[in-house]
């Protein structure tokens, strides 16, 4: 009679909590990294991914597109080729991040951020929520997934930033005003600083005429940083808005984006590319850390994460607090060389250009008052937390 009634009672239950029933029995135990095959196609992806990109600047196809943007300032062309980049950029990170990102969070994001979650839990499981089969609630399960994502977000920006960093110091490690200052403005062909290649004053020029008039001719290295950044910055916006994590400091960040991108279309109407590359590199090198140390929070890292966190506030604050005021903004202010016949123009054009550079030290500003709050934090509590954003 008892197995009958047994029996009569697991029949009588409902479709649904049959069908959940037989789910928990055929569902596989959660894994605690991604398998080997998984780690071996990431590693294949990315080898490939090096490989083409290797061939691809051996080709000759790729030296007649250098040469082709090598010159004067074309609008047309340069802008044509920004727009392509902010196209394929999103491609490629949509590419990346489902791959060798998506393998990487498996690996470094899930089990610590579990065996992190399940030790938090007391043991009665006073943490509230129903919890599935491998003890995890929904809110848990929420949480491993927003911690997923801001990791893959950091590792695509290190990897841009990465690149940013290394190509603007492999080119420009040749050109004069890497070192020299005074060539953002002045020429540095045979004929002299006023010769009708002069990067700033051309003698040729009048003031109806310029900056169109300018002869000055730049090299396609720095031409293609120019459009790569400009691509990079034009979609994300679009990835700030619909992509990435919302975080409490938006506006301040979407504000960024918008003047970086009219410094960028200005600066390249003004043929001021010289000042604007080492402004780029400025940016880039800082940014490295940063997203360094938050991907390693994300993974539960704490130890690289203080570690990437000190390199990034060294790094920042030579680059952006002392460097890019003491130099840039300073040359931009005081050292511009006088240009009778394009006077009253030119001033303007530099007006704006200097009030463009300080409105973007004034955000590095505040952004290092956020950072000063995480350094004193870290130093009383020992560990990393960023201001703009919760605990996940």
């Amino acid at each position: 009679r008892e197995v009958r009634a047994g029996a009569f009672q697991a029949g009588a239950r409902s479709p649904h909590e049959r069908t959940k029933s037989l789910r928990s029995v055929e569902r596989p135990p959660a894994s605690s990294s991604p398998t080997s095959s998984a780690r071996a196609r990431a590693m294949l992806l990315s080898l490939g991914v090096a490989f083409l990109a290797g061939l691809i600047a051996k080709s000759d196809s790729w030296k007649r597109f250098t040469a082709s943007i090598e010159g004067q300032v074309d609008y047309r062309k340069d802008y044509s080729i920004a727009l392509l980049c902010a196209f394929l950029i999103p491609v490629a990170r949509y590419v990346i991040d489902r791959t060798a990102f998506s393998y990487a969070a498996k690996l470094l994001v899930v089990p610590s951020t579990r065996a992190k979650l399940l030790k938090a839990r007391s043991p009665a499981g006073r943490s509230g929520g129903k919890r599935d089969g491998d003890g995890l609630t929904q809110d848990d399960r929420d949480t491993i997934r927003v911690r997923v994502e801001k990791f893959k977000e950091s590792c695509w920006k290190t990897a841009v930033y990465v690149f940013f960093s290394l190509y603007g110091f492999y080119f420009m490690s040749s050109k004069p005003w890497f070192y020299d200052r005074s060539h953002f403005w002045h020429g540095f062909q045979s004929n002299g600083p006023n010769c009708q290649w002069d990067h700033s004053c051309p003698s040729l020029c009048t003031t109806d005429e310029w900056p169109g008039c300018s002869t000055c001719k730049f090299t396609s290295d720095v031409k293609l940083y120019y459009v790569l950044e400009l691509g990079y910055y034009l979609q994300g916006v679009v990835s700030l808005l619909f992509w990435e994590t919302r975080r409490k400091d938006f506006a301040v960040m979407m504000s960024h984006h918008i003047v970086t991108i009219v410094l960028i279309t200005f600066s390249h109407w003004a043929r001021l590319l010289r000042i604007g590359t080492m402004v780029f590199l400025l940016h880039d090198v800082s940014d490295v850390p940063m997203e360094l140390a938050k991907a390693c929070r994300y993974a539960n890292l704490d130890s690289l994460t203080t570690v990437f966190f000190a390199m990034f506030f060294v790094v920042w604050v030579l680059s952006r607090i002392v460097y890019f005021p003491n130099v840039i903004i300073r040359t931009a202010l005081f050292e511009v060389p006088n240009c009778p016949q394009i006077e009253w123009k030119r001033d303007y054009c530099m007006v704006a250009f200097d009030g463009l550079l300080l409105f973007l030290f004034a955000i590095h500003v505040y952004w290092t008052f956020l950072i000063g709050r995480i350094l004193y934090r870290t130093i009383v509590s020992g560990k990393v937390n960023d201001e703009r954003e919760d605990d996940t």
